[in-house]
């Protein structure tokens, strides 16, 4: 399901609704993730960043794809967990960092 909204923090209350009802209706098990996409400019990257929400671990990390095949620019996602590990729960272990290529967000 897709939630769009130009508000970041009715975003964030728009998913966490949407987490809740499907909670409350026995599919909280089936949640894996949300994704909240930004312009790559305010990163420096250019690219596309994502922050990703875990349901199951409830922690962060970032998702930033190069746009060339299935590749993903590692350096500046270490770098942004460096930056917002003070102000997110980012997800400590790297391999559960799972990648969201060809999301439709």
């Amino acid at each position: 399901m897709i939630v769009h909204d130009d508000q970041l923090d009715d975003q964030v209350a728009g998913v966490h609704a949407l987490a809740s009802e499907l909670d409350e209706h026995g599919f909280g098990g089936q949640l894996l993730a949300a994704a909240f996409r930004f312009d790559g400019s305010a990163f420096s990257s250019g690219h596309p960043v994502y922050w990703i929400y875990g349901f199951k671990t409830g922690t962060w990390w970032p998702f930033i794809p190069t746009g060339e095949k299935q590749e993903r620019d590692n350096a500046q996602e270490l770098e942004l967990k460096a930056k917002l590990e003070h102000e997110l729960p980012v997800e400590p272990d790297l391999s559960k960092w799972l990648a969201l290529f060809d999301a439709p967000i």
